[in-house]
């Protein structure tokens, strides 16, 4: 493989005096990959503005042009579709330089470009990632999907898109899917979050158990493993809830009746792992308790390796 090294040098028009701009040079540090597209920009604002590279930017190979001082934010993408961000990069009034390499990837966050403004889509699920988006609008001539990543829970995929409204439709990696209309881009916010309660069809409980004045929803959010066993067990020493041989799959859920107090929950998957929480069901009204992986017990014990004599 033969490294090619090359320097491109251009000034960009700036709405500023020419004795305020300073070089700046980005360095293509990623092993084997070519960058196709840069951009910088004002930190605060939500569009990233225009690809800053005329042409591809093999590794090892540099760019150089002139910016003001200040805080930006940088963000390229390679010729696989990764991205690679600096928020808050501060460009110091001197000649100025910026190594792209893996340690900006954006793994938890990844971003795609298809505009110029931001659209961040959080997975804000217990349990659950989301694996595919599907944007529609009248401005495009078809749907964007975007099926490259899974986005786990607490995390966020950045989508960069022109002017217009948009809905989504984003589904889960058990298959169900969630829909937002109307999304206006750009907003000041910028940001989506995708809850249980966009779920298109939900499906009804696979039972109703005990007899008291408030409802608990008991949601599976494991999503590799089957829940076999629920116990809920009042913690003032009154009779609770077993429920045995439950098969209760991932995305479905068990609603309990109970009165007033404090409870423990305790699931067991098919493979005999557990699950414990405790919580407080009110007077009135429904609870909400995912099982996630969170609540595991973890044994810490040593089998018995000792034999009878």
């Amino acid at each position: 493989m033969i490294c090619l090294s090359v320097v491109l040098t251009f000034q960009l028009m700036f709405p500023v005096l020419e004795e305020q701009l300073h070089d700046f040079t980005a360095i293509n540090s990623i092993s084997g990959l070519d960058i196709v597209s840069l951009y910088i920009w004002e930190s605060g604002n939500t569009d990233k503005d225009d690809n800053r590279i005329p042409a591809t930017l093999p590794p090892d190979s540099s760019i150089t042009f002139s910016l003001p001082s200040g805080k930006c934010n940088i963000l390229a993408f390679d010729e696989l579709g990764n991205s690679y961000g600096i928020a808050g990069f501060y460009k110091k009034s001197a000649p100025d330089t910026i190594t792209v390499d893996l340690e900006y990837i954006t793994f938890g966050r990844p971003n795609v470009d298809y505009g110029h403004h931001l659209l961040n889509l959080s997975n804000s699920l217990n349990g659950f990632a989301l694996d595919t988006f599907i944007l529609s609008s009248i401005r495009l001539d078809e749907n964007i999907i975007i099926d490259d990543f899974r986005v786990f829970p607490g995390n966020s995929i950045m989508i960069w898109l022109d002017k217009g409204i948009y809905s989504v439709k984003a589904v889960d990696q058990i298959d169900r899917l969630y829909t937002v209309d109307s999304i206006i881009v750009p907003d000041d916010s910028c940001m989506v979050s995708i809850v249980s309660s966009m779920i298109v069809d939900p499906v009804p409980p696979v039972g109703i158990t005990g007899n008291g004045s408030g409802s608990l929803f008991i949601e599976n959010c494991l999503p590799m493993a089957v829940i076999t066993e629920l116990q809920i067990i009042p913690q003032n020493g009154s009779d609770g809830i077993y429920l045995s041989s439950i098969a209760l799959q991932p995305g479905a859920h068990i609603v309990a009746n109970l009165n007033p107090g404090y409870y423990s929950v305790l699931a067991t998957d098919e493979s005999g792992a557990e699950y414990y929480v405790s919580i407080e069901q009110q007077d009135t009204g429904s609870l909400r308790l995912p099982i996630v992986n969170e609540y595991l017990q973890y044994d810490f014990s040593f089998p018995d390796t000792s034999q009878e004599q």
